[in-house]
């Protein structure tokens, strides 16, 4: 009987404080090079916009969109405006936004180093014990791919789910819902590692098994199976399977 295994991409695949360092720094180059003036303030202003978008991301986004991709293609809008407001720069006449958006993106990603240790490593391993891997990430799937492109793993998953290939929030337990339907995927014969407990109740919800990610000490563990240490990945999947007998 195949397992599968799901990743979670912040705190799990990478580290947020790290790749968000990352971030500004390479989108103030891009900005600046494309646009003119100085890296700092460009990559200060995507700063402040990542702080107050964050929520509406995550949060309200759902109550005032009909779909996932609606409200994606209004993101990038307000992230593109968004920069030249805060940068103090007038945004150039017949601009293409989601260009803009796009390009920074496609500049971005791939420069990004940002892997939590031990993960990599226990990637190869778990594909090696013929694992079947995917992510379920609140990142869009384009994004998933870069990143772990940029990690040397890309080729080890199946699949790279983000909100977009479900047309579905991560908020809310129908995410995992559409995720094993779109996929075909058993949730009884899948885990998911995740760091937020809310997540992880929702995928439990579904039949899931669980292993919360304790790494960057944003989370308690609160679930009888966790791991501190990627490098142990594999371990605890293997003492998490012995208990189910799968």
């Amino acid at each position: 009987m195949g397992i599968t295994i799901f990743f979670d991409d912040g705190g799990v695949l990478n580290d947020n404080k790290i790749r968000g360092q990352q971030w500004e720094k390479f989108v103030g180059d891009y900005y600046s090079k494309r646009f003119g003036g100085e890296p700092d303030i460009w990559g200060e202003a995507n700063y402040k916009l990542i702080s107050t978008l964050f929520d509406i991301f995550w949060q309200d986004g759902k109550e005032y969109f009909d779909d996932y991709q609606s409200f994606y293609n209004d993101f990038k809008r307000n992230m593109v405006l968004g920069m030249f407001k805060e940068a103090g720069k007038r945004l150039p006449r017949n601009i293409n936004i989601e260009e803009v958006f796009n390009s920074a993106r496609d500049y971005v990603i791939p420069k990004i180093r940002s892997a939590i240790p031990g993960i990599i490593d226990s990637i190869k391993e778990l594909s090696a014990r013929g694992f079947i891997l995917y992510t379920a990430a609140g990142a869009v799937s384009t994004e998933m791919k870069m990143y772990l492109e940029g990690m040397g793993v890309i080729h080890y998953f199946k699949e790279f789910y983000g909100p977009d290939l479900v047309n579905t929030w991560k908020s809310g337990i129908d995410y995992y819902e559409a995720i094993f339907k779109h996929s075909g995927v058993n949730p009884s014969n899948s885990i998911i590692i995740e760091d937020q407990p809310r997540f992880l109740e929702n995928a439990q919800e579904v039949g899931a098994d669980v292993i919360q990610a304790c790494i960057t000490g944003q989370h308690k563990p609160q679930f009888p199976f966790y791991v501190e240490n990627m490098s142990e990945l594999p371990l605890i999947i293997e003492r998490l399977i012995e208990s189910r007998n799968f």
